[in-house]
């Protein structure tokens, strides 16, 4: 009976399904023809929790691209069956992630419910990570030119120390110095740091790319990507 009822509300245009076990309660401003699209970061979180608006949609969010991802980025420790949806007409793609790699977040209101966004400084270390969803390199190289306009190097290092993966401050620390003729003495100081801490081994600028090009030795990069 309930499944019925179900049913007959979608139909009628007053809930609409996201997935199995999951609806949305289509609010009476949809009007008489029930036509309704909600925040993505709600829909996001509806689908999957723990969840955070990540990667290229977070770059975004931040503002340090004029691009528009096609793809809504959903960060979670959980594991979907599907890793993508669409609903209403919007793709999202759920990443999932070790619980060690799941942290630096900030609060968001929307649509009078909260949301996770990965902070500024998080969003770059996880771009750094996973490049790919970035949107690309030369997507991750204005995050890094914008954002470090705005980040907290103090809490970029405390994030960059707690994140389990070495080949973020190498990527991150090349694209700093390349990129930014004229760093913050306090960034500086985060970079000196970083290199007395890299990991060894070379890891490449952009792991799904070329196995040749350059090596900085200075960060233990191959730089196989464009910059």
């Amino acid at each position: 009976m309930a499944w019925k009822k179900l049913r007959h509300l979608e139909r009628k245009g007053w809930i609409a399904r996201l997935e199995r076990g999951k609806y949305l309660v289509i609010p009476l401003e949809a009007g008489p023809e029930r036509r309704w699209t909600e925040d993505a970061y709600i829909v996001a979180s509806t689908l999957v929790q723990p969840a955070a608006i990540a990667y290229w949609s977070a770059i975004r969010h931040w503002n340090w691209t004029e691009q528009i991802p096609r793809i809504v980025y959903v960060q979670t420790p959980k594991r979907k069956s599907a890793s993508r949806r669409t609903v209403f007409g919007v793709l999202y793609e759920f990443v999932t992630v070790a619980k060690p790699k799941f942290f630096g977040h900030v609060k968001e209101w929307r649509g009078g419910k909260v949301c996770l966004i990965t902070d500024k400084e998080k969003t770059l270390i996880d771009c750094a990570d996973d490049v790919d969803r970035s949107g690309s390199i030369e997507e991750l190289a204005k995050a890094v030119t914008e954002g470090a306009k705005e980040i907290s190097w103090k809490k970029l290092r405390e994030h960059a120390a707690r994140f389990p993966n070495g080949a973020v401050k190498k990527r991150l620390g090349y694209l700093f110095e390349t990129l930014i003729p004229k760093l913050p003495e306090e960034a500086e100081k985060v970079l000196t740091e970083w290199q007395k801490e890299l990991t060894a081994g070379i890891s490449p600028l952009l792991p799904s790319g070329s196995t040749k090009g350059k090596i900085s030795t200075r960060w233990r990069i191959l730089i196989n990507a464009g910059r």
